[in-house]
């Protein structure tokens, strides 16, 4: 029987909601499925046809640990799913910067490595409102949003995420009330859309600030423009075939903007959606297991 390790957290030892609807579609298969936490030293990586990353949602509170484990993993040819090259360089949201160079429509972003007057770039540039957040990290971890009459009193806070790291300043997108788009693929083939809406009185759509997430249709525009994203990025990071992607972004006037590109361990949604999506997803495990598909180690 073949086997993945579908990798997670601690605090979500039993995988997400969305990741449970694997395990029956991959035993179907003849795949036997181990939800496993990625720091935990007991477990021993190569005894897996694939190590595919899930709910590993705390890799950027432990960024140096993960990145060795990544590596001793690569070390060891164990094949990880995306791979090791793909997760280091998308572990950092400077991904958006090498992506907006080679032409994708970003949200326009300043990179922050010392202190600078986060009032006179607001003023400069015309935001009204900015949200500032650290280059790492994931959800809303660690972003703050910041209106004009609010610069003085959020300098201190400022200033301490700049002595942890790069901090990325933004405008807010008036746009994000209409929701943020998901588009999932598999294996470089686009499956379906989630429309993730905001909370009432806020910009954030994690479900922490009361946002909702539904199942939506995207034209054929926005998903073109998703794939040349990923066709961007996989000549960035040197893989042929993400197993597993989800773009993120809003439309700005009809035209998709990249929020973000997540590769790592993004929430599919699995779970409010039809089983089919669980059984494509477990079709395209299968597939990769059975290609012994190693690429990534070339």
């Amino acid at each position: 029987m073949k086997s993945v390790a579908l990798v997670t957290y601690s605090g979500r030892p039993e995988l997400s909601l969305s990741d449970q609807t694997l395990l029956n579609p991959l035993k179907q298969r003849g795949i036997q499925s181990t939800p496993t936490i990625w720091n935990d030293t007991t477990v021993n990586w190569q005894q897996f046809n694939a190590v595919v990353l899930r709910s590993c949602w705390d890799y950027y509170r432990h960024a140096q640990l993960f990145r060795q484990w990544l590596t001793q993993l690569q070390d060891a040819g164990v094949p990880l799913y995306n791979s090791p090259k793909t997760v280091l360089w998308n572990m950092e949201k400077t991904y958006l910067r090498d992506l907006a160079q080679h032409g994708v429509k970003t949200i326009p972003t300043i990179w922050a490595k010392t202190s600078i007057d986060l009032h006179e770039i607001m003023e400069t540039k015309g935001w009204d409102r900015v949200v500032i957040k650290p280059a790492m990290g994931a959800s809303a971890y660690g972003v703050h949003l910041v209106e004009t009459s609010q610069v003085h009193e959020k300098l201190a806070v400022f200033e301490t995420m700049l002595q942890a790291g790069l901090v990325m300043i933004q405008p807010v997108i008036e746009e994000i009330q209409n929701g943020e788009l998901s588009l999932i693929f598999f294996q470089n083939e686009f499956h379906y859309a989630i429309r993730k809406t905001p909370g009432t009185g806020t910009i954030f759509v994690n479900s922490a600030y009361g946002g909702s997430y539904t199942k939506t249709e995207v034209n054929e525009k926005t998903v073109k423009v998703a794939q040349s994203i990923l066709s961007i990025a996989q000549k960035l990071t040197g893989q042929d075939t993400f197993l597993y992607a989800r773009v993120d972004g809003i439309l700005v006037d009809t035209e998709f903007v990249l929020m973000e590109l997540e590769l790592i361990e993004p929430g599919l949604f699995m779970d409010i959606v039809s089983s089919t999506v669980s059984e494509r997803f477990a079709q395209a495990i299968d597939t990769a297991i059975t290609k012994g598909d190693k690429s990534s180690y070339d």
